[in-house]
């Protein structure tokens, strides 16, 4: 069974997810599970790695990392890592060096195989872009401190759709107009919303209740934006 949980950002420290990370350790069905973060969005930033280590242990979980900028690893190392979690958590940060990276290191395989064997799949930010089919991203600004702008990422395609976390973020407009040169549907979040999979059915979970979700298509030369409520969902992406 497939399972993906996208968070479209928030403040882990200050718990602004919790009610989500909640439901992800929930989705795993087990009562201690094996989680896997992976932070090389932030280049394996150690605060960041303490971080999720500290609020996810707290909900039962026991966290294992897979740091791909400042380690090597054996590819079947990588795998076994992978494929023997219960669940998988995608750090924030540099969306397009983490492709680079996961690319060069074959999670981008190993990743849909776990899709394919009802590993959950979670992540925030970068995080989230990931498991769709491109993104929206600051991922410039790591590189350019001063004049950048927000650039197209690849993902790993697993949600046939483009997403933009950080929806509520000045700037973020710019996703509609990115569409517009597409001919694919787009996820929208805002921070402390996510857009989750469950074996090809869709949902919207949020920590925030005033934070909103948004479903965009296209239909000739624009593009409809439509609100996405809590809870289950009836769309064709």
């Amino acid at each position: 069974m497939a399972k993906i949980v996208a968070i479209g950002g928030g403040e882990l420290r200050q718990g602004e997810t919790k009610v989500i990370d909640r439901f992800i350790v929930h989705l795993s069905g087990k009562a201690a599970p094996k989680m896997l973060f992976i932070p090389t969005a932030s280049y394996d930033a150690k605060g960041y790695i303490d971080l999720v280590r500290q609020k996810f242990g707290e909900l039962g979980c026991i966290v294992d990392t897979l740091c791909l900028i400042s380690n090597t690893y054996e590819d079947k190392e990588i795998y076994d890592k992978i494929i023997s979690s219960d669940i998988i958590y995608v750090g924030g940060g540099d969306n397009v060096r983490m492709m680079e990276k996961w690319r060069e290191n074959k999670l981008d395989v190993y990743l849909v195989d776990a899709y394919n064997k009802g590993i959950v799949l979670s992540g925030l930010s970068a995080g989230s872009i990931c498991w769709f089919m491109f993104g929206h991203s600051d991922s410039d600004s790591f590189l350019n401190k001063g004049q950048w702008d927000y650039t197209r990422a690849e993902g790993l395609g697993l949600i046939p759709a483009a997403h933009c976390p950080h929806y509520n973020e000045e700037g973020r407009e710019n996703f509609d107009k990115m569409l517009e040169r597409e001919n694919i549907s787009g996820i929208a979040l805002e921070d402390n919303t996510a857009f989750i999979e469950i074996n090809g059915e869709y949902q919207i979970l949020k920590s925030d209740k005033s934070r909103k979700a948004y479903l965009l298509k296209k239909h000739f030369n624009s593009i409809i934006k439509t609100e996405l409520p809590e809870g289950k969902l009836h769309i064709k992406l």
